[in-house]
């Protein structure tokens, strides 16, 4: 009698859609509390399981990349499971094409330290 709240049954009718025969007996027995219990606890385990592996892609994504940032990944993957902010960004950097940006940036710069090349270019075709 662990889980019976009150100390002394309800007589019949007290609810209004009460349960009746085999279903009442059922739903009184503490044997179906015992037998639900592993399963509860089962799916809650699986749950929390299949929650660190999704909280673990970026830092898995940062080795097998083999990223330089791998290290920074990892600290903000277990940041992030204060902070989901922090979880974003350690994804965002994870999945970025870090060597794509980098040329980007580099283009950038050569462009800018050459400005007569363009410009010389533009006044021979006129």
């Amino acid at each position: 009698m662990m889980f019976h709240v009150y100390s002394e049954p309800k007589p019949e009718g007290y609810y209004v859609n009460e349960p009746f025969g085999i279903y009442r007996e059922i739903l009184d027995a503490d044997w179906l509390l015992y037998i639900l219990l592993p399963f509860l606890l089962i799916i809650v385990v699986g749950l929390l399981m299949l929650a660190w592996r999704v909280h673990e892609i970026p830092s898995h994504k940062a080795d097998h990349k083999k990223m330089r940032q791998a290290e920074l990944v990892t600290a903000l993957t277990l940041l992030g499971l204060f902070m989901h902010e922090i979880w974003a960004v350690a994804l965002f950097i994870a999945y970025m094409d870090w060597h794509a940006f980098e040329d980007f940036i580099v283009r950038i710069l050569r462009r800018s330290r050459t400005p007569e090349v363009a410009e010389n270019a533009g006044e021979n075709k006129v």
